[in-house]
């Protein structure tokens, strides 16, 4: 097996990093790295197929754009409230997340509209939350994951979907699945649950669920996958509205809890949207 780099190497994942786990309750060095955050995941014809898809260069672009984007909303937000730029990730409505409008294609800065192609994206990002896991079930249940994952036409995963949020967290994933139960503590709903995997790949909380809720507000892009290979966002579709993972929920309280500690032990200090140092994993 390669060591594949998660998030790709074009993605600024290229750093020294040190990976982190909880072991009762505290936390514990799992593994340093000195190029990157990577994983033995993928045989060397596969990993090298990746890149000759356009799969990590996608991402990277996806990345950098949604970036340029919340770098001037940050901004903005600074300008308006006088607060920190990294303060604008701990805004929330009442009725849930605080949401951010954007078009693809034009966060990178540039006068020309940058070409983002969603089907290279999305399979990049199931191949990433298919590389993390610590055994075979996630294929092995859902082969229709690795059916779309390797091919370039239109295609579905369903029942499972794809949902995105925007955080300002360190890098971190599951290993494998969780289950997430929503109680009506007042008796007037229906207890329900969600099934889940999840990586945070800064400045994404990706998640994949199965049915079509995920456990937190986010955005859903498993549609991406009707695209053909090769085409860009259509003009309807480059207009998308990504939620700021809301830090009121339980899972999102525990990655800035757990980034906190980190910061504290180590002396690290946050800055708006920094390169990833150190992670957290789960």
């Amino acid at each position: 097996m390669t060591e594949e780099h998660l998030p790709p190497r074009a993605a600024g994942n290229a750093s020294p990093i040190t990976v982190y786990t909880e072991r009762d309750g505290m936390l514990a060095v799992l593994r340093s790295y000195q190029d990157g955050h990577t994983i033995p995941s993928l045989c060397l014809a596969c990993n090298n197929g990746a890149g000759d898809r356009g799969l990590p260069q996608a991402y990277a672009l996806w990345r950098d754009d949604t970036i340029g984007h919340l770098q001037r909303a940050a901004a903005g937000f600074h300008h308006v409230t006088g607060q920190p730029h990294n303060d604008m990730f701990w805004v929330f409505k009442d009725t849930g997340a605080f949401t951010l409008p954007m078009e693809h294609g034009r966060g990178l800065g540039t006068e020309h509209l940058v070409t983002l192609n969603p089907s290279r994206i999305i399979r990049q990002v199931l191949g990433m939350i298919m590389a993390v896991q610590d055994s075979r079930h996630l294929l092995d249940v859902y082969p229709q994951l690795v059916s779309a994952y390797r091919s370039d036409k239109p295609a579905s995963i369903e029942p499972l979907t794809v949902h995105v949020a925007l955080a300002n967290v360190d890098l971190g994933y599951f290993r494998n699945g969780v289950l997430s139960v929503s109680v009506d503590l007042t008796g007037q709903a229906t207890s329900s649950s969600t099934q889940f995997w999840a990586v945070a790949f800064p400045p994404f909380l990706i998640f994949l669920a199965n049915g079509s809720k995920p456990p937190i507000e986010a955005t859903r892009i498993d549609q991406w996958l009707a695209y053909p290979a090769g085409n860009a966002f259509s003009k309807r579709d480059r207009k998308i509205v990504y939620p700021i993972a809301d830090p009121r929920e339980l899972l999102v309280r525990k990655l800035y809890q757990d980034q906190a500690a980190l910061n504290s032990s180590v002396g690290r200090h946050m800055y708006p949207l920094p390169d990833t140092q150190e992670s957290v994993t789960g």
